[in-house]
C-alpha cells in the first residue's frame, strides 16, 4: 500500500502535537551560532581563550568567597589581563586572531578583526524526528539543498491543509520529491501524523477572542488579534511532553499567524523548534543590521535555512503596516551584560487608536541608558498617544560577566565585573508605565505556564515555590510595583498562559482567562477526540 493510499485527499493532515522535528548540523556548531560581524575562526579563538582561563577565573572567585581576597581588589583586573595576554601570545592559533598585551603607558591592548560580511552560520546535514509518547528519536540524513524544502513541508503539516494538497506540495518539485516523500513515509511509519475530516482550531480561536485582544501564550510569546488575523511575537512554544509531562501550546494548536515578530537574539525569543513548526510563507519581522554597532544576529541565515521566504529587517523607527495600523520597531536596551549592543527591537502595535508596547526584556544598560532616559517612550506617546498596555519582564538579573553567554567577546579585564542581564527595578517599570500613560501593565517573559522547563534562572512555576524564593529572595517584590502603578491609575497583572487583555467599549482594559476554551488538550480534542494514550481499550474517536 502506497503512502498516499493511507489518507483520504480531503482529510486534514498534521503532525501530532507530541511530535516535533529538529535539524542537525553537519559538524559541531561554533561557540556563537549565527553571530554576525566577526569571522567564525575569530570567535573560535576568542572562545578558546576564555575557556582556557575560566578555571583560573573561578579560583579567583573562590578566593573572594573564602575571604582570602577582597571583593574590590584593585589589582585584579591587571592580573586578569596579563594572564590573558600570556595565554594568547603563547598559542599561535590564538595570537593570529587576537592582539593583546600591556602597552608602555600601562593600558591594555585587546583587539581582534571585525567583518560585517561574516557570520557563524550552521549547515544542516540531517534531521531528527522526536516522538515524545513513544520516546523515539528517528534520524534522517539530508543534503544541504533539501533542508529548506523539508522545513517548508513541516510548516504545512499544521492541520490546516488536506492530504491532497500536501501530496501536491510533495510531488511539485522534481528535485525534492524523493526527499519529501521519504520524509513523509518516515512520519507515517512511526505514527507521527494525524488525519481528521475537519480543522476547527482557527474557528475556535476566533470564537474565543475578540478584535484587538492580546493573548499571552506563555513566557514571552504573545498573540495579537487584528480583525480576522493574528500576529505572533517571540513564539517559544513547546511540543507536548517535550519538557514537562503535560499538554502544552504547540504550533498546530494555534491559528495560522499572518506575521511573526522577533525581538532579540536569545534562545527563549528566537526558538528554532517553534519557528520550524510555523508556515514558511508568512512575513517574519526581525531587528535590522542597520542598527548594529559591531555584532549582529544573522536572522537571515537562520530563517532562510528554515525555509522562510519573507524575512523583513525593521530598523528602529520603521513600521510594518496592516489595514488599520502598523507595528513599529522600537529600540531595545539592556539585557546585555557584556555591552555588545547587538540590534534588538521592542515593538509598538498601533491599531485604530489602540496601542500595545511589547517591551520584552528591555531595560537600563550597564551605563544607564534606556528607552526612558533616551526619550523613546516619550516620543512614542507624542506620536501615537497614550499606550494602553505595556508588556514587560520583571526580571532583576545581574551576573558576573565571565558567566555571560558572550563573555569571550567582552574585554578580559571586565570578566569579574558584574553586568546587568535584564535588571528591571520597580522604579524603572513604574516610570515606564507612567510615561507611557498605560492603563494596564502586564508582567510576562518569566515562564507563566507549567509546561516550561524549571531549571532556567528566568522562568518560574507555581509548582516549585522554594526554587522561586531562592532565585528572587533579593528581588524587589511585585506587590510594591502594583502599589506604585495603582497610584496613577494603572493596573498590574502577572500573566499566565492564555490570559487575554481586552479593550472594553469604555476604553478600559480588562484581563480574562481563556483556559477553559483554549487549553491545549481542549484544542486537540476539537478534531481528534481524546489522545490515544488517554483512551480506554474499547473507546473510539
Amino acid at each position: 500500500m502506497k503512502l498516499w493510499d493511507h489518507y483520504r485527499p480531503t482529510d486534514y493532515l498534521a503532525l501530532l502535537p507530541w511530535v516535533w522535528v529538529q535539524f542537525e548540523s553537519a559538524e559541531a556548531p561554533g561557540p556563537f551560532p549565527f553571530l554576525g560581524g566577526i569571522a567564525p575562526e575569530v570567535t573560535v579563538a576568542l572562545h578558546e581563550a576564555h575557556q582556557h582561563l575560566l578555571s583560573s577565573v573561578e579560583t579567583a572567585i573562590s578566593d573572594v568567597f573564602a575571604k582570602r581576597a577582597p571583593l574590590d581588589d584593585p589589582d585584579l583586573r591587571t592580573r586578569l589581563e596579563d594572564a590573558y595576554a600570556e595565554l594568547v601570545n603563547s598559542r599561535p592559533q590564538l595570537s593570529q586572531h587576537i592582539r593583546c598585551g600591556r602597552r608602555p603607558d600601562g593600558t591594555f591592548q585587546w583587539e581582534f578583526p571585525r567583518d560585517p560580511s561574516k557570520s557563524s552560520t550552521v549547515t544542516s546535514a540531517g534531521l531528527r524526528v522526536f516522538h515524545a509518547v513513544k520516546r523515539q528519536a528517528i534520524p534522517m540524513p539530508l543534503d544541504r539543498m533539501s533542508g529548506p524544502a523539508v522545513a517548508k513541508l513541516i510548516g504545512f503539516l499544521d492541520g490546516s491543509q488536506p492530504a491532497g494538497a500536501i501530496r501536491t506540495i510533495v510531488t511539485a518539485s522534481r528535485e525534492q520529491e524523493r526527499t519529501l516523500t521519504r520524509f513523509m513515509e518516515l512520519l507515517h511509519q512511526h505514527e507521527c501524523l494525524s488525519a481528521t475530516p475537519e480543522h476547527r482550531v482557527r474557528s475556535r480561536w476566533l470564537e474565543a477572542t475578540a478584535d484587538r485582544d492580546l493573548i499571552h501564550l506563555g513566557h514571552a510569546a504573545l498573540m495579537y488579534r487584528q480583525r480576522e488575523q493574528f500576529f505572533l511575537f517571540d513564539p517559544w512554544l513547546l511540543p507536548w511532553f517535550a519538557e514537562m509531562p503535560i499538554p502544552s501550546l504547540w504550533g498546530q494548536l494555534l491559528p495560522r499567524p499572518s506575521a511573526v515578530f522577533l525581538t532579540h537574539d536569545h534562545d527563549d525569543h528566537v526558538e528554532p523548534r517553534s519557528l520550524l513548526s510555523l508556515p514558511k510563507d508568512i512575513p517574519v519581522v526581525v531587528p535590522s543590521r542597520r542598527n548594529r554597532k559591531t555584532c549582529y544576529y544573522d536572522y537571515q541565515a537562520l530563517l532562510r535555512d528554515m525555509g522562510f521566504t519573507q524575512v523583513i529587517e525593521l530598523a528602529h523607527g520603521e513600521s510594518w503596516a496592516f489595514d488599520g495600523g502598523a507595528v513599529w520597531s522600537v529600540p531595545f536596551y539592556g539585557e546585555d551584560p557584556c555591552d555588545l549592543e547587538m540590534p534588538r527591537n521592542c515593538y509598538l502595535i498601533a491599531d485604530r487608536g489602540h496601542t500595545v508596547l511589547v517591551h520584552a526584556d528591555s531595560g537600563p544598560t550597564n551605563d544607564g541608558r534606556s528607552a526612558l532616559k533616551e526619550g523613546v517612550i516619550q516620543a512614542l506617546v507624542r506620536q501615537h498617544g497614550p499606550i494602553a498596555v505595556v508588556c514587560a519582564s520583571q526580571q532583576q538579573l545581574k551576573e558576573l560577566r565571565t558567566y555571560a553567554a558572550h563573555a569571550a567577546l567582552a574585554p578580559p579585564g571586565t570578566w569579574l565585573e558584574v553586568g546587568e542581564n535584564g535588571f528591571l527595578t520597580n522604579a524603572y517599570l513604574a516610570e515606564l508605565a507612567q510615561t507611557a500613560q498605560a492603563k494596564l501593565f502586564v508582567s510576562y517573559a518569566t515562564g507563566g505556564a507549567d509546561w516550561y522547563p524549571d531549571h532556567l534562572s528566568f522562568t518560574f512555576s507555581r509548582r516549585n515555590p522554594a526554587r522561586t524564593k531562592l532565585l528572587t529572595a533579593h528581588w524587589e517584590p511585585p506587590s510594591e510595583l502594583a502599589q506604585a502603578l495603582a497610584s496613577f491609575g494603572c493596573r498590574y497583572h502577572y500573566a499566565q498562559a492564555l490570559d487575554a487583555f481586552r479593550l472594553k467599549p469604555d476604553g478600559a482594559m480588562e484581563a480574562l482567562s481563556l483556559t477553559q476554551t483554549l487549553a491545549p488538550l481542549e484544542l486537540y480534542r476539537l478534531d481528534h477526540g481524546d489522545p490515544p494514550f488517554m483512551r480506554s481499550s474499547g473507546q473510539k474517536r
